[in-house]
């Protein structure tokens, strides 16, 4: 019997990554590749993902697709995914319909999550929690060895956890105030940083506060400071309520920003005495793809077409 192979599609904002997976002893993704959208309009990129995948060296037997944004996975619809423009859309219905193929979608980060965890090479790691800062703040989580998605496919909003309840707080993009995504998730953290009186020229991304604070400005590491004890009140929350043994941390906020990703460290240790083992993202762009096309690879193999949660 052959190998049932998968694609596996990263769909954000700009580009969509893609790979066919093939499911044997160990998922194997060939070549990826990747394409800039130039559109949000919801039919435009649904021909451009159907034209990609119809390209592909083979008709996959199902279609894995990661979206950046709130994703209900059981009704398999979008709510919400603000780099697209997108509110409650159907697309594994739209998809099926275009490609004849079983379609499932899920958040981005949990793709990427599961992606990571699958490629981990540490025998008897059953559990994960993986937090990625980027242009938002996202996170993933996985237990007994099962990605954990939650009743909606929500789970692990991570960025969205308030971390200042004063009324003048940054608004969030979820409509909140003071969400943990407000003050460090690349897009919010320029719009905040802005609203305040600097003695310094004021920094375009949190790169560059960090370095001025590396730098030795007092008024830079006071903000690192204020910054990384509002992540590490999270990451220690979330450790003391899931106890995952292993925290991957990762993305652009996280690796251009090395003394606040230091502080963060540090604090976290500190508070939970040493409760998780650190681990970095080992996988680039291909994490994504791999996670999307297993978790569609997982749907199709149960009957009931149910998650893993």
């Amino acid at each position: 019997m052959r190998d049932l192979c998968v694609a596996g599609l990263d769909l954000g904002g700009t580009n969509v990554r893609w790979g066919l997976v093939r499911a044997g002893d160990r998922l194997v993704c060939e070549a990826s590749q990747v394409r800039r959208l130039g559109t949000r309009d919801l039919d435009e990129v649904l021909a451009i993902v159907c034209g990609e995948i119809r390209r592909l060296d083979a008709m996959p037997d199902a279609v894995g697709i990661a979206v950046a944004g709130m994703v209900d996975v059981d009704h398999r619809r979008v709510l919400r995914a603000p780099n697209l423009d997108w509110t409650d859309v159907q697309l594994s219905d739209r998809l099926e319909a275009e490609l004849g193929v079983p379609v499932a979608v899920l958040n981005d980060v949990n793709a990427i999550t599961w992606g990571e965890y699958l490629g981990l090479e540490l025998p008897g790691t059953d559990h994960l929690a993986a937090v990625f800062f980027g242009t938002g703040v996202g996170g993933g989580l996985v237990m007994n060895r099962r990605l954990v998605e939650g009743a909606r496919g929500l789970a692990m909003e991570i960025g969205h956890v308030g971390v200042d309840g004063e009324p003048d707080a940054p608004l969030c993009g979820c409509g909140r105030r003071g969400c943990l995504e407000s003050y460090v998730g690349g897009q919010n953290f320029a719009a905040w940083i802005r609203t305040l009186t600097l003695p310094f020229p004021a920094p375009a991304h949190m790169g560059e506060l960090d370095a001025a604070a590396s730098a030795g400005e007092p008024a830079a590491q006071r903000l690192i400071a204020q910054l990384a004890g509002h992540t590490t009140d999270v990451l220690c929350s979330l450790i003391t309520l899931l106890d995952p043994g292993h925290l991957m941390v990762g993305g652009t906020v996280w690796t251009g920003c090395p003394a606040f990703a230091r502080q963060v460290r540090a604090s976290v240790d500190e508070n939970t005495r040493g409760a998780v083992s650190w681990l970095s993202p080992r996988y680039t762009i291909e994490a994504g793809i791999l996670g999307a096309a297993d978790f569609a690879l997982e749907r199709i193999r149960r009957p009931d077409g149910s998650s893993q949660s």
